[in-house]
């Protein structure tokens, strides 16, 4: 999501994804990162929580799809109109969003602006939490199904979801070439966001919202060159 608005520590090895060639380096660097562990660290003791609240449910089948359905979608609007907000907009003034995602795409490998701080971290964390609560309890009240456990649920999901985002964004900045065609897809696909048009290709860890809202061109080629790729002014 690349939502900092100042840059996070670099890493004691490396300051640039371009510098790290193999996945094991990859790794390395990302669990040296501060936004790596608040995720993985949110994580676990969410899911741990929701053992402790009891046997999983309906509830809990209905958070996780509805998750699975609206997770490229959520990425691409954060994407859209959070990150690439232009400087005089309201949330650009008010949450400061798009001033780190502008220094990015300036140089896209560097992991300070690649990675988020520690506090953009755990504040992006509890802002899931709350987004989380708006609408997973509506739903599960209209489902009849408990809250509590299916909250936590959604709550442990997105927390992963965050620490997926982190990893593949460093990995598809990095030099290493991915082997499935998945992330090899999702590689190629954000180099052309970077590299060949800034309005197309949004999603990191999935296409699904470019496919549903129209920035995922089945011709590349047809797709021009934009000159403020590098230098994106919203």
């Amino acid at each position: 999501m690349v939502i900092a608005v100042r840059p996070s520590k670099p890493s004691r090895r490396h300051d640039r994804a371009d510098a790290l060639t193999t996945r094991a380096e990859v790794g390395h660097v990302f669990v040296r990162q501060a936004s790596a562990r608040i995720f993985v660290a949110a994580t676990v003791a969410l899911v741990a929580g929701r053992v402790a609240v009891g046997a999983m449910g309906p509830g809990d089948i209905v958070v996780a799809s509805a998750t699975c359905l609206i997770a490229g979608p959520v990425e691409w609007v954060i994407h859209r109109f959070l990150l690439h907000a232009r400087p005089d907009a309201w949330t650009s003034r008010a949450l400061g969003t798009g001033t780190g995602h502008r220094e990015h795409h300036l140089d896209p490998p560097a992991i300070d602006w690649l990675m988020l701080r520690r506090i953009d971290a755990a504040v992006v964390v509890i802002a899931f939490g709350a987004i989380t609560t708006v609408w997973t309890l509506p739903l599960l009240r209209l489902t009849g199904s408990a809250t509590a456990g299916p909250f936590l649920t959604a709550w442990a999901l997105a927390a992963g979801g965050l620490a997926h985002y982190e990893w593949v964004h460093l990995l598809v900045h990095s030099r290493y070439r991915c082997r499935s065609r998945y992330y090899s897809r999702l590689a190629r696909n954000h180099r052309l966001h970077h590299f060949r048009n800034e309005h197309y290709w949004l999603g990191v860890t999935t296409n699904l919202g470019d496919r549903m809202l129209g920035t995922y061109p089945t011709d590349r080629s047809a797709v021009p060159i934009s000159t403020t790729a590098r230098a994106i002014d919203g």
